[in-house]
């Protein structure tokens, strides 16, 4: 809930900061760029196997970065990185510590040319890694995709201050069986995907370099 007010201060930042002067012309959409994030990402659930209780990943904090090169004069290739260390929580029962990271490959487009506050849509493909702790069972990766709606915002002519919105989605099995583990009394998997899909959303705010 703490970056929560960051990520508004950002927000406001976006729309009222200065354009850079003429003498600090923005560098073009499409050129190299390192661009780290801090936020807040949502959703996820998945059931027990054996009592068909459900497990939900907590709301937590995300953090992330997205390495971008030149495609075109206005595109680019991107590779996103995040990572949000949460738990698993179901009622009563013990809660399990998860980290849930995603990479993609994919690329960015600029929506307008509005030099204040420029809109993009991004995207990617690539895989999702479930990790519980050590003693809790082994992680899981699968096949995963995202979808952005950002804005940028020009402060100097290499710095600009980025926000998204991006959606999250694994494609898992029904019933794929995850965080598997064993123990005293042998191999054992107690929790699995609870569709075909896990959903999550995570708001990002941070600084992109351009150079």
């Amino acid at each position: 809930m703490r970056y929560r007010p960051f990520i508004g201060v950002t927000l406001v930042a976006l729309l009222g900061c200065p354009v850079a002067g003429a003498a600090e012309k923005p560098l073009p959409y499409g050129s190299f760029e390192i661009a780290p994030f801090v936020g807040y990402q949502l959703g996820g659930n998945f059931k027990d196997l054996d009592s068909g209780q459900h497990y939900n990943l907590n709301d937590h904090a995300a953090f992330a970065l997205a390495l971008d090169a030149p495609a075109d004069y206005s595109t680019q290739y991107e590779l996103f990185y995040s990572r949000q260390n949460t738990e698993l929580t179901s009622g009563g029962a013990a809660p399990i510590d998860v980290r849930v990271e995603y990479l993609h490959l994919g690329g960015s487009i600029p929506l307008d040319e509005n030099p204040r506050a420029r809109p993009y849509l991004a995207g990617g493909l690539g895989v999702t890694r479930f990790t519980p702790d050590s003693d809790q069972g082994h992680d899981h990766t699968a096949f995963s995709l995202s979808l952005a709606l950002g804005l940028r915002a020009p402060l100097t002519r290499h710095l600009q201050v980025r926000a998204e919105a991006r959606g999250l989605l694994s494609f898992m099995n029904t019933d794929t069986a995850i965080f598997c583990g064993s123990g005293q009394v042998g191999a054992a998997c107690r929790i699995t995907a609870s569709g075909s899909g896990q959903f999550q959303m995570a708001f990002l705010a941070g600084l992109a370099y351009q150079f």
